[in-house]
């Protein structure tokens, strides 16, 4: 009974980090434009193509790509669906 609660205990500490991830949504948008992102919302609703008009360093996902969770403030992010049209451009 004791290791039962014990590990229960533990795995409940692991709910945050065993979510998959999303990519960068609405939050990460909120934050300071550190990377130039606002220059690019005009790609919004465009083909995967369209990101090849954004400077390096960018990062170019899908919403089943695994993605690391590293922060680059100069990074653009351009996160695509599952239909690979551009649905986010933000920093990081």
């Amino acid at each position: 009974m004791r290791y039962t609660i014990l590990a229960g205990l533990m795995l409940a500490g692991c709910g945050d980090a065993m979510a998959p991830v999303q990519g960068n949504g609405p939050a990460a948008a909120a934050g300071p434009d550190t990377c130039g992102a606002a220059a690019y919302q005009h790609l919004l609703g465009k083909g995967a193509a369209a990101s090849l008009v954004v400077p390096e360093p960018k990062r170019v996902y899908g919403a089943a790509d695994p993605v690391t969770l590293d922060y680059l403030a100069d990074r653009i992010n351009v996160q695509l669906d599952n239909t690979d049209t551009i649905v986010a451009v933000t920093c990081g």
